[in-house]
C-alpha cells in the first residue's frame, strides 16, 4: 500500500472538496509513492507525537489538526512547527492531515462524539448546502445501463446510505447532423425524431467534472447533450455538528457525570439547570458554538461543544442547557472509529499494514 492508496481512503469517507474553504487538508509532507506499512493516528503534530511516530516506525502519520495551517514562509528548526516537519521528512514520515473535512463527514467527529455519548438515531445537526449539483444526460435506451454505471462509478448518484440513485424519462430527441457528422442513429443531413431517455443523477459539485468525462467515455454519441444544474438541496452525507437521542431521560446532572466520564474531562463549563430533564442533545466536537441556534431550533435539551465564550453562554440561558468539554476532549474520539476504518479497508484490499492511535498525551491544557 502507499500514501496515495491511504489518501484515496481517506477521502472516500471525508473527501477534500467538503472542507472549508480556507482550510489546507490533504498531503502535508510526503509522496505518494511512498510505501506505507504502519499508520499512526494523532489528533495533532507536536514534539511527542514526532517522537513516538519514531520509534513506532511509521510510514504515516495520520492527524486532524493540519501542521501546515498557515503558508509557511519557511521551514527551519528555530520553531517547534519547522523543526517537527524537518525531522519527520528525514525520518520519511509522511503527514496526512483532515481536518474541518473530517468534521463535515458522516461518522466523522460529531458523530463519533455523538456515538460516545450514547446518543442514538445521529443524524446532522446543519446539513451541508451548496454543495451538489444535478447532471442530466440524454442518453439512447441501449446504453442507459452502461452510462448510469459509469456516473455511479464517478461519483454521482449517493443520497446518504443509497447508492445508484437516478431518476430516468422516457423521450424523443430530433437532430439534423450536417454532412461531416457521423450519427450514431439515423443519417446526417436528415432530420430524426430517435427515442431517448432523459437520465438525472446528483453529484457533488467537485465531481462533476470527472462525472461528464465519464458519461462521454462511454456515451455512443458523437455529440453529447447534458446539463448541470446547481442544487441547494442539503446533502444527506455531510453536515455540521449531530443530534441524536439518548435511550431514556435522565437529569443534566446525570448526563454532565456522564459526559465527564467518558471524555475522561476533569471539569466542564455550562449552564443549565442541573434537575432539568435530558433526552435530546446536540453536538459539534471541537469550536462548534457558532451551531447553538441551530440545536436550538432542532429542540435539543443540551448542547456539547468547546471553546464556548462568556456571552455564547449568557444567549444559550434559560433556553438550552449549553456543555463547554473541552476542544481535545470532543475531538480525540474520532481516532478510534477513524483507526478502525483504515484497518477495515486495508484488509479489504488484502494489505498487511499495522494502524495504532498514538499514546503521546497532546491536549496542552490542564484543569485543577
Amino acid at each position: 500500500m502507499t500514501v496515495a492508496d491511504v489518501e484515496h481512503i481517506i477521502e472516500e469517507w471525508a473527501p477534500r472538496w467538503v472542507a472549508w474553504e480556507r482550510d489546507n487538508v490533504g498531503l502535508q509532507i510526503g509522496r505518494r509513492n511512498q510505501q506505507v506499512r504502519k499508520i499512526m493516528l494523532a489528533l495533532e503534530v507536536t514534539e511527542g507525537v514526532v517522537h513516538e511516530a519514531i520509534r513506532k516506525k511509521a510510514d504515516l502519520l495520520f492527524t486532524h489538526h493540519p501542521p501546515l495551517f498557515h503558508p509557511a514562509s519557511s521551514l527551519t528548526d528555530a520553531d517547534q512547527t519547522g523543526s517537527n516537519i524537518l525531522t519527520l521528512a528525514e525520518n520519511k514520515i509522511a503527514v496526512y492531515s483532515a481536518h474541518t473535512n473530517l468534521d463535515f463527514t458522516r461518522n466523522g467527529v460529531s458523530f463519533a462524539l455523538a456515538e460516545t455519548l450514547g446518543l442514538k438515531k445521529a443524524k446532522f445537526l446543519s446539513p451541508l448546502e451548496g454543495k451538489l449539483s444535478k447532471v442530466v444526460v440524454f442518453v439512447p435506451p441501449t446504453h442507459v445501463e452502461q452510462v448510469a454505471k459509469k456516473m455511479s462509478d464517478s461519483g454521482a448518484g449517493v443520497i446518504g446510505d443509497y447508492h445508484s440513485c437516478s431518476f430516468r424519462i422516457d423521450g424523443t430527441g430530433t437532430f439534423e447532423g450536417t454532412e461531416t457528422s457521423r450519427p450514431y442513429i439515423g443519417r446526417r443531413q436528415s432530420f430524426e425524431r430517435v427515442k431517448e431517455v432523459r437520465l438525472e443523477m446528483i453529484a457533488p459539485t467537485a465531481r462533476v467534472p470527472s462525472v461528464i468525462q465519464a458519461i462521454k467515455n462511454v456515451h455512443p454519441y458523437e455529440e453529447v447533450a447534458y446539463d448541470v444544474y446547481p442544487v441547494n438541496t442539503p446533502s444527506a452525507n455531510y453536515g455540521v455538528g449531530a443530534f441524536g437521542e439518548l435511550d431514556r431521560v435522565v437529569t443534566l446532572q446525570a448526563f454532565l457525570r456522564k459526559c465527564k466520564q467518558v471524555l475522561s474531562v476533569q471539569s466542564l463549563r455550562y449552564t443549565g439547570n442541573s434537575t432539568q430533564k435530558v433526552r435530546t442533545a446536540a453536538v459539534c466536537g471541537g469550536s462548534g458554538s457558532d451551531l447553538l441556534e441551530a440545536a436550538i431550533r432542532a429542540k435539543a435539551d443540551v448542547f456539547v461543544t468547546a471553546d464556548v465564550r462568556y456571552h455564547t453562554f449568557h444567549a444559550a440561558h434559560g433556553r438550552i442547557a449549553l456543555v463547554d468539554a473541552g476542544h481535545w476532549e470532543t475531538e480525540h474520539v474520532v481516532l478510534e472509529p477513524a483507526r478502525r476504518k483504515l484497518q477495515d479497508a486495508a484488509r479489504r484490499l488484502n494489505q498487511r499494514i499495522s494502524v495504532t492511535v498514538a499514546q503521546t498525551p497532546t491536549n496542552p491544557v490542564q484543569s485543577l
